[in-house]
């Protein structure tokens, strides 16, 4: 039933557009290209087509979601001596239009295909042509046109077999990595549970999560949890254990909440770390558990709960409490994987199943603090723990302090953030190792004390110099984002690399120290507009539009733009796992399209 009223609603889509058929209606540039510039006997090559799809428009994907939907198909013309092999399609976008019932895969904007090809060896000198066809259906929100077909030509020469071959157009067969990873990342969720069932796609959801423990977004949790479960310290294994797993299932909670919440309003994931609100409660619960490990009071369920329990949930409250805190802490936890999900889940428009895949990718995300939060609860197993346990509390009491500034960061000057993250570690070490005046029962703790207290010392100091030197760095000439600077290197021709950032995103910051204040990039950043787009305050007008223009659904995210105004290369955190060369090598063959 569902394919007899899609395709009458195709039917009559088509119909009503017979009239812009005869009107000449041209949806999509065609553009054909190789990967040499020369042809030698006997090597291999790629051959391209990229084409350019009119906004609001869009063509059916290589493989649509119907049977009966015309497919898009590249077709090469034989030639003696060459042999082609099956033509690369990307995957399309999973969208869901008012004419059809289940979504549809299709391609939008810009996308790139080729086939590698082969050269007979003994091939005589001479030009060559080499020719096909471009197969497609286009369609938009309210009409379809009748399938059409674009023919191409490629004038090139073959050489002899010794002669020099240049590689031209690298970035154009990149594109089949990097393709605008925001757009295509909704198909491959729908990929993975077409092709894998619902089962084993949560399954490698979980496996992707846990990967995001390799992200620096996990760096404010490490700390968190350690403190935390120091301060629960219970001695039993089992009840550590099972205080790690609510306090894990507080952070999936709050996680998947903001997952969705994101997915289905088009918001920033991640983006309540910029409310001032949120910010100052999440500071306020780290104080809080701060002078509980300084000794002001105990956290303890409420007793009525206790008894309700039989009074053996104690500790629990308090577990998942903070666990629904640092699930708010996660949020910027963002990569590939995650732009999957937040397109999918959007497309889909199903809040229930869009819960349940970031359920289990944050179930993924926090299993590592099941055993950390287990073995840092367990302290108490250690010999003579009693003696010296207050003095631990004290140590992870500083560290609660210290992320308490961490997270009002965004609300206060750079200048004081500093002085007061400093002060805090500063101060912090000299009460923990030579002021206070706990004991313990062996020799070396006398040692001990000093040297976790100089640690936190020489940590404090070292957070001002580090920021004093970063401060004085050269970096990227960034210029604040501004439609007018685009659209003037738009008339110059001239490549734009845009930097959307949030000032809660660690990894923006990460990646700005360990690129963009590489001298080799700031050099070749000269050849670009540079543009930084902030996006701290995510419901301002002007940032949703930025947004959707863009089509930026988490921070970092990193494009870049070629003299024609097309995107080449689109990243999130990944791209702190590239080297100062791989970057630039991605840079050059974004200039080298112009």
């Amino acid at each position: 039933m569902k394919k007899i009223f899609t395709t009458f609603a195709l039917l009559l889509l088509c119909i009503n557009s017979l009239s812009a058929q005869f009107g000449g209606k041209e949806v999509l540039d065609l553009q054909a290209f190789l990967s040499v510039d020369k042809i030698r006997p006997g090597a291999e090559f790629k051959i391209g087509v990229k084409v350019r799809i009119e906004p609001e428009w869009h063509i059916n994907s290589h493989k649509p979601a119907e049977e009966f939907l015309i497919p898009t198909i590249v077709e090469l013309a034989q030639i003696d001596g060459f042999e082609f092999g099956e033509s690369y399609y990307p995957e399309g976008q999973m969208l869901k239009f008012e004419f059809s019932e289940i979504p549809l895969s299709v391609y939008e904007g810009e996308v790139v295909f080729w086939t590698k090809a082969k050269a007979a060896e003994g091939l005589l000198p001479g030009e060559l042509k080499i020719s096909g066809d471009f197969s497609y259906q286009a369609c938009n929100a309210v009409s379809c046109l009748i399938p059409s077909s674009k023919s191409f030509e490629i004038v090139t020469s073959i050489v002899d077999a010794g002669a020099p071959v240049i590689q031209i157009n690298k970035s154009e067969f990149e594109l089949k990595l990097s393709h605008l990873a925001g757009e295509r990342s909704t198909n491959e969720i729908s990929q993975l549970i077409s092709e894998s069932g619902l089962v084993l796609t949560l399954g490698f959801i979980f496996l992707g999560g846990l990967l995001l423990n390799l992200t620096p977004c996990v760096y404010p949790i490490i700390p968190i949890t350690i403190s935390f479960f120091v301060g629960q310290a219970s001695g039993k294994i089992s009840k550590s254990f099972f205080l790690a797993l609510v306090y894990v299932l507080g952070m999936s909670i709050t996680y998947s909440v903001l997952g969705v919440v994101a997915a289905m309003t088009g918001g920033l994931l991640g983006s309540s770390l910029q409310n001032p609100l949120v910010l100052g409660a999440i500071a306020g619960v780290f104080l809080l558990f701060a002078a509980s490990m300084f000794g002001a009071f105990e956290i303890r369920v409420p007793a009525f709960l206790s008894n309700m329990a039989g009074g053996s949930k104690q500790g629990v409250l308090g577990s998942l409490f903070m666990g629904l805190t640092v699930g708010i802490v996660a949020a910027p936890c963002i990569g590939p994987f995650v732009l999957s999900l937040l397109t999918y889940v959007a497309a889909k428009g199903d809040a229930f199943t869009g819960f349940l895949l970031f359920f289990v990718l944050s179930l993924g995300l926090g299993f590592p603090y099941i055993f950390l939060g287990t073995f840092s609860s367990s302290i108490k197993n250690l010999p003579r723990s009693g003696e010296w346990m207050v003095w631990v509390k004290k140590v992870f009491g500083v560290v609660m302090i210290a992320m308490a500034v961490y997270f009002i960061n965004p609300l206060i000057s750079n200048f004081i953030y500093v002085a007061l993250f400093t002060g805090t570690v500063v101060l912090g070490g000299i009460l923990i190792g030579f002021l206070d005046k706990s004991t313990a029962g062996f020799g070396w703790f006398k040692g001990l004390k000093p040297a976790i207290g100089t640690l936190m010392i020489l940590f404090g100091v070292w957070t001002s110099v580090s920021a004093w030197t970063e401060s004085n760095t050269e970096h990227v000439n960034w210029q604040p984002y501004a439609e007018q600077l685009v659209a003037q290197a738009a008339n110059e021709g001239k490549p734009i690399l845009i930097d959307f950032y949030a000032d809660w995103c660690i990894p923006c910051k990460q990646i700005e120290k360990k690129l963009f204040t590489q001298p080799a990039i700031i050099e070749k950043s000269e050849n670009f507009l540079a543009l930084k787009a902030d996006l701290t305050k995510e419901k301002s007008l002007g940032v949703k539009d930025l947004r959707m223009k863009y089509k930026v659904h988490g921070v970092p995210t990193i494009i870049l733009i070629d003299g024609n105004g097309n995107e080449r290369r689109r990243f999130t955190d990944e791209l702190l796992k590239f080297s100062t060369e791989e970057f630039l090598e991605i840079m050059e063959g974004v200039l080298s399209t112009n």
